[in-house]
């Protein structure tokens, strides 16, 4: 990434977008890192945590490198207004949980911008600039997944990664959807469901351990976002929950088998 020390915009100031600035101005790979944000007090806030060095409120097209950390809808609706605005050379690449959507948008924009979809693997439960945590890139997956054949996005996105500390990860968009949504959405889903369950039955707090505490930490993630992504993402996510009830049924078969549930069980251990 050092080759192209130009400017960077970073369109989204939550924790995505903050954990990505602040580890890019450490890395010393841009000249200049604007935070944009329709908020300006929360832009503000990723700024003062290091993530950039000025606000905007609206992009600003002359950017050498474009990073979209929003929900999916709201990149699908920023390259629908502003992508034919982009210079070319310019590399566009985003951070949304579902990629299928995304790319075929991409595929919109004029060749001559270099567009791939992106996905840090990364997050953690806490939404905004506050819960941005740089330290949870080194060594995490970061998807990228093509739009067109573009050699040139695809070596300027895994610099970008690399810059980060993050290992790059090239798939399909959909392959991307498939997986994510067995690895993020549904154990998303079955933290909130576990809490929901549990919470019906009364107070569990005196008998709870740590058990259910793992369990359901998923649950204290900002409900809007976590609906956000699971919708963006709905018909791998209602396979995955298939696929899931298939297992359920199967263990639940065996139930008063012991010898035959534990068999059932270590298959996960092989």
């Amino acid at each position: 990434m050092t080759a192209r020390a130009g400017t960077i915009a970073i369109v989204g100031a939550g924790q995505v977008g903050t954990m990505l600035g602040i580890a890019l101005r450490a890395a010393g790979v841009a000249r200049e890192i604007t935070i944009v944000d329709r908020d300006p007090a929360v832009a503000a806030r990723s700024v003062a945590r290091g993530a950039g060095h000025r606000t905007a409120e609206r992009l600003e097209p002359a950017a050498d490198t474009v990073i979209l950390a929003l929900p999916v809808s709201a990149i699908v609706d920023v390259l629908a207004r502003h992508g034919t605005e982009l210079r070319p050379g310019t590399l566009v690449i985003d951070t949304g949980s579902a990629k299928a959507r995304i790319v075929e948008a991409m595929r919109a924009l004029p060749a001559s911008v270099h567009t791939i979809g992106g996905h840090p693997l990364a997050g953690t439960e806490r939404a905004g600039p506050d819960g941005a945590d740089p330290g949870a890139l080194r060594g995490a997956a970061f998807a990228l997944c093509p739009v067109r054949d573009d050699p040139e996005a695809l070596r300027l996105a895994q610099q970008l990664v690399a810059a980060v500390g993050a290992r790059p990860v090239v798939m399909t968009a959909e392959d991307h959807d498939r997986l994510i949504a067995r690895t993020s959405a549904l154990p998303h889903l079955l933290a909130f469901a576990l809490a929901r369950s549990v919470r019906r039955a009364g107070d569990v707090s005196s008998v709870a351990a740590s058990g259910f505490a793992g369990a359901t930490r998923l649950a204290r993630s900002d409900p809007r976002m976590v609906a956000a992504f699971l919708a963006a993402n709905a018909d791998e996510t209602r396979q995955a929950v298939s696929d899931l009830r298939g297992s359920l049924d199967e263990l639940l078969a065996c139930l008063e088998d012991e010898p035959g549930l534990a068999a059932k069980l270590s298959e996960t251990q092989k």
